[in-house]
């Protein structure tokens, strides 16, 4: 059971930016380009609800587990010389309710003394973590920074392995917010592929074949919006069959839509869902992930 909560609380954690893949500066009837913009000054706050679901009674568990987490989530951006750009991403706070053996837990990590030892571990993990993605003058990512505060130990001394899975979980955050992107540029009705790899920390290196499309211009909230919807399939990577303990199988895909401002440049509000077939030890148990975000805020500071 523990397990089993480890990998739902990995799968929240790698899965729920898949919401944003990004656009900026579109215009209706010519083809533009599109790329996620960071304001520098400015504070980018998302919240995001994950429900999850793990089909324990596929192996023969008298119930399916299920979790549902509101997690939130701030974004500092700031300009050094040069014209870099430095986001800093933080996980400021957490809270839910997940079914163990039965038992309806509910947490909070702004007061963690009534949660389960095993919770107050998963929690703190992230919450109050932070690690900075570089970019350039033009928004092209350069490389992960800042990643001590997810590493730390209790002699203070993080291992090889902590610093590389801490770098991993940046890079998985930096990727999910660009992936499927159009590689060149596109107009109302465009539809584009991309094809991605992407290392979860529980599930090893992870292929996903997504499809998007802008389906219109909309006002959303006093502001033009583009539309985009995506679906796509996951599968993993074919030196990984039989390799590896927990695996995502074959069959598992995603599909959702985002709204993005096209005045400043990022997602707004995004709708997802994944159904995957996780495969453990020979024992294939379905996922089912749905999760959505909003932009809570973006100010200057």
């Amino acid at each position: 059971m523990r397990l089993m909560f480890l990998i739902s609380r990995a799968l929240f954690l790698s899965l729920t930016a898949l919401w944003s893949l990004a656009a900026s500066g579109l215009a209706k009837d010519s083809p533009v380009s599109m790329r996620l913009t960071w304001l520098p000054g400015h504070v980018y706050q998302h919240e995001t609800l994950t429900e999850t679901t793990t089909g324990l009674t596929a192996i023969g568990k008298p119930e399916d587990q299920k979790m549902k987490v509101k997690q939130e989530t701030e974004i500092r951006v700031s300009a050094e010389q040069g014209g870099e750009k430095l986001a800093r991403v933080t996980f400021l706070s957490m809270k839910g309710e997940v079914m163990l053996e039965g038992q309806k837990q509910v947490f909070d990590s702004k007061d963690m003394t009534l949660a389960s030892p095993m919770i107050r571990a998963s929690v703190g993990q992230s919450v109050g973590k932070s690690f900075v993605l570089a970019y350039d003058a033009e928004d092209h990512f350069k490389e992960v920074r800042e990643t001590t505060s997810m590493t730390a130990s209790k002699d203070g001394v993080p291992d090889l392995e902590a610093i590389a899975n801490a770098e991993g979980v940046a890079d998985l955050y930096r990727r999910s917010l660009e992936m499927g992107l159009p590689k060149m540029a596109v107009k109302v009705g465009s539809r584009w592929t991309s094809q991605e790899t992407v290392k979860f920390p529980s599930a090893g290196t992870v292929k996903i074949d997504l499809r998007g499309k802008l389906d219109a211009i909309v006002d959303y909230d006093g502001r033009r919006h583009g539309k985009i919807t995506f679906e796509g399939q996951m599968k993993r990577a074919e030196e990984l069959a039989g390799s590896r303990g927990v695996t995502i199988g074959e069959g598992s895909k995603m599909f959702g839509q985002i709204l993005f401002d096209l005045e400043r440049g990022t997602v707004t509000m995004g709708a997802f869902r994944a159904d995957i077939k996780l495969e453990i030890q020979g024992k294939s148990i379905p996922v089912r992930q749905q999760v959505t975000t909003r932009l809570a805020s973006l100010v200057k500071e």
